[in-house]
């Protein structure tokens, strides 16, 4: 895949406007924390975060099923998933546990 280089200008330009203690900062540190990337295509990855922007409201399924593709939970995933502020976010990923 070729990468256009004005995209990521664009992205990159992007990230830096984001103030570092925002919620969205928070996510897409998350985001870059977790390791679903390594082992999946980013086709199923796009997927996932496409039905994340559709319903937003599922965001702490959402953690619970990117950080479950590796089944390998950092100690970085944790405290990123803690400090985005989820409300019972344990609970929502050890709901399936229970």
């Amino acid at each position: 895949m070729k990468l256009d280089r004005f995209v990521l200008a664009q992205t990159m330009a992007f990230l830096i406007a984001i103030p570092p203690q925002s919620k969205l900062a928070k996510l897409l540190n998350f985001c870059l924390t977790a390791k679903a990337g390594e082992n999946n295509t980013g086709i199923k990855i796009l997927e996932m975060t496409c039905e994340l922007m559709e319903k937003p409201s599922k965001l702490p399924y959402w953690s619970q099923d990117i950080m479950g593709l590796e089944l390998d939970y950092t100690t970085e995933e944790w405290v990123d998933l803690g400090e985005m502020g989820i409300k019972n976010a344990l609970a929502a990923i050890f709901k399936s546990n229970l």
